[in-house]
């Protein structure tokens, strides 16, 4: 079968090892929990209470049940095909090379911006007890400094077999969740019912219904890591069983931890302690540990610790999972999507892609250089994140047409309702993270078609294909221009107001969808006649 659409499955080019089958269920498991449970959990409960007011907690359930169908769809996906890095396979798989190029890139940069936004967390929550760490809202040079030693930490368990990283998290997420549950104990002993409805703070919903959409979208950093089970696939002892299992259970547990965060946050909280004025929920944006400030001024000294410790152990753990996730998409581009040189395909003898491995440690040791805080990448990276999830439910979709006979230990029951929602909540998020971060993400994602030249050093382009996978770059387009004349509550010029620009947005995003695995499915039925006809025609010769 020509390369240029499908690609082979099972086939390592892989010159020196394969990855190790390590993990188990539990491994995969508190994996996934300690991926999502990373550095949102000591502050983005508490920004969705300051974007929303107390209605901000209820964001947090909401995402989830938005989530889950995006769980569920790459839990059929990781099962059928169990590949290291699979969020870039899939798409290449069923769409073709330039979708394969735009979703690969966009994984890539949602993953690889991980790392600067995590090493970043890590020295502001030390900068609590070492304020010459960072000053008015960025790392100091000393700052930096530190942050370049914690990313060679990551880097060094990042090169152990698998079987030690999957260890080390283990321990360190189950520390992390009894830590969680010791600070919303303290938290608990001043909570206020009051503090959630009060009029004279705002009432539930101080900031309207759009504050709820925004502590929505933020969410997602705090999700966002359900798919590493996908991108770890490859080294699960059993991922048909595995992997649906721990991403349900992620989501659910995560889910439950961010919401009681929010809950304890709010109902503790003494405006008159902050020196801020009644009501003004939004103040507590500039707050970088806001915990720990809220359990010095409610005179917790314990829990001042307790919420410090807990934060940089979440986040340290949550870089070193990225940081491998980031990797083997970077081997998987390389392997079988043909979109990144082949020497980052290779995997040394104990079952590390050790050259994507050392390409994400430069690239993060750049961007460290480059940003001086984590205000200033984690918007782009949450949409470089959100971007690479819409195009699997679209990769579902087309398989379940086109390979209906392979096996699928895990299957998605109602896949035609579940995957075009899982298609739209995924844009959607992009959509309400507003036009700030649209005009830098969506740009820089459609940049990943120039991979599509090193794609053709190595496999025979058919520019049918190319054009079957127009939908995806006019997509974009169609995102920046609804994104651009949308809603002010969303950063656009208020062409179309709210609530119509998001109704507008998600009629033309199902519009795209069901285009998408339309020409998909064609695609795939092309390349099988066409390969038919190869293989007669070889015959003939041959006789």
């Amino acid at each position: 079968m020509d390369e240029a659409w499908k690609i082979e499955e099972d086939k390592s080019t892989s010159t020196n090892g394969n990855y190790r089958k390590e993990l188990g269920t539990w491994h995969v498991i508190l994996l996934a929990i300690g991926a999502i449970l990373g550095p949102a959990i000591a502050y983005a409960p508490v920004y969705t209470v300051a974007y929303a007011g107390p209605s901000g907690i209820i964001a947090w359930p909401l995402a989830m049940l938005m989530i889950i169908p995006l769980g569920l769809i790459y839990s059929e996906l990781g099962t059928m095909w169990p590949k290291a890095g699979g969020v870039a396979y899939y798409p290449s798989k069923s769409n073709g090379p330039l979708v394969g190029a735009i979703n690969g890139w966009s994984s890539f940069v949602g993953y690889i911006l991980v790392g600067p936004v995590i090493v970043f967390a890590v020295v502001e929550y030390l900068s609590y007890y070492f304020p010459s760490f960072y000053s008015s809202g960025n790392l100091t040079y000393l700052g930096i400094v530190v942050a370049e030693i914690i990313l060679v930490l990551v880097f060094i368990i990042n090169i152990l077999r698998i079987k030690h990283m999957g260890n080390i998290n283990l321990v360190l997420t189950l520390v992390t969740i009894a830590l969680i549950a010791v600070m919303l104990i303290g938290l608990s002993l001043f909570f206020r019912t009051s503090n959630l409805n009060s009029p004279a703070l705002g009432g539930f919903t101080p900031y309207g219904y759009t504050g709820l959409f925004g502590a929505i979208t933020l969410t997602v950093f705090g999700f966002g890591g359900f798919r590493q089970p996908i991108d770890y696939a490859a080294e699960i002892k059993n991922p048909g069983r595995s992997i649906p299992i721990a991403v349900i259970i992620s989501i659910v547990i995560s889910g439950l931890i961010f919401t009681l965060e929010a809950l304890f946050f709010a109902g503790a909280v003494r405006f008159s302690a902050f020196g801020i004025t009644s009501g003004n929920w939004s103040a507590f944006t500039s707050y970088g540990s806001p915990y720990a400030s809220e359990a010095k001024v409610l005179a917790l000294p314990i829990i001042v610790v307790i919420s410090i410790v807990v934060a940089l152990i979440a986040t340290f753990k949550d870089g070193v999972i990225y940081y491998g996730g980031a990797a083997r998409v970077t081997q998987q581009l390389a392997k079988e999507d043909h979109y990144l040189p082949r020497i980052f395909d290779r995997i040394n003898k104990h079952g590390i892609p050790i050259y994507a491995v050392f390409l994400v440690l430069i690239v993060v040791v750049i961007l460290l250089a480059l940003g001086r805080s984590l205000s200033t990448i984690i918007g782009v990276m949450v949409d470089g994140l959100l971007v690479s999830y819409a195009p699997g439910c679209v990769s579902l979709m087309v398989f379940r047409k086109t390979d209906p006979d392979v096996k699928r230990p895990f299957r998605l029951p109602a896949a035609k309702i579940l995957a075009p929602i899982g298609f739209v909540v995924a844009n959607l998020l992009v959509f309400w993270s507003g036009w700030s971060a649209v005009e830098i993400i969506i740009p820089l994602d459609l940049a990943g078609a120039l991979l599509v030249i090193v794609y053709s050093r190595y496999t025979k382009l058919d520019w049918r294909n190319i054009s079957l996978g127009i939908w995806l770059p006019i997509y974009f387009v169609a995102i920046i221009v609804i994104s651009y004349i949308g809603s002010s509550f969303f950063g656009g010029i208020n062409i179309i107001p709210f609530p119509y620009d998001s109704i507008v947005f998600i009629i033309v995003t199902l519009v795209f969808y069901y285009i998408g695995v339309e020409l998909g499915i064609r695609g795939n039925k092309f390349m099988k006649d066409k390969d038919k006809k190869s293989q007669v025609t070889s015959s003939t010769d041959e006789a």
